[in-house]
């Protein structure tokens, strides 16, 4: 276990988990405002491939699985790491993905204080940025309620993304 929340156990991926994750990055539904959806499974391993590269440069940082306390089931991942994976930034993101059975249940909402406690501990960031779609009201009322303040739009990933920011000072998760 890496950290939890009060419904999930934040855990490193295993290779167990590598059909939830191309199920999450090929569903158009779940990839709507992130990023095209991933058809391929090989281009689904290239990806997943990259997470574990990155997470052995930068120990403690990269893509996490968010899992049910109550029965394992696996609900969705998470990220603390480089914006974009960019370890030539010294910018820190967060962001969470999860399946649809698991949408409009707060979980995201109980995520975000404890990932950013996790991110902050591990990067020492003065502040750590969220992006999203402007039209992913859901995802921008999450951050709102976790204290990130909308600091204005950016390019990012595939296109142009709002971009939220949490400082560390004054930040209690």
């Amino acid at each position: 276990m890496v950290f939890e929340s009060p419904r999930l156990i934040i855990r490193l991926p295993e290779a167990e988990d590598f059909p939830y994750f191309f199920g999450a990055m090929s569903d158009p539904e779940i990839m709507r405002y992130i990023r095209a959806p991933i058809q391929a499974e090989s281009a689904a391993r290239e990806r997943v491939n990259g997470w574990e590269k990155y997470a052995e440069k930068h120990p403690g940082l990269g893509v996490f699985v968010a899992v049910l306390k109550e029965n394992g089931a696996f609900a969705g991942y998470c990220v603390a790491r480089h914006v974009n994976f960019d370890s030539e930034q010294q910018e820190f993101e967060i962001g969470y993905t999860f399946l649809k059975d698991y949408w409009g249940l707060g979980l995201a909402s109980e995520l975000v204080p404890p990932l950013c406690h996790y991110c902050f501990t591990q990067t020492k960031a003065p502040y750590l940025v969220a992006f999203t779609d402007p039209e992913n009201m859901a995802s921008q009322r999450v951050l709102r309620k976790n204290g990130f303040e909308l600091f204005g739009q950016r390019k990012v990933y595939e296109g142009i993304s709002n971009e939220y920011r949490l400082n560390q000072v004054g930040y209690s998760a």
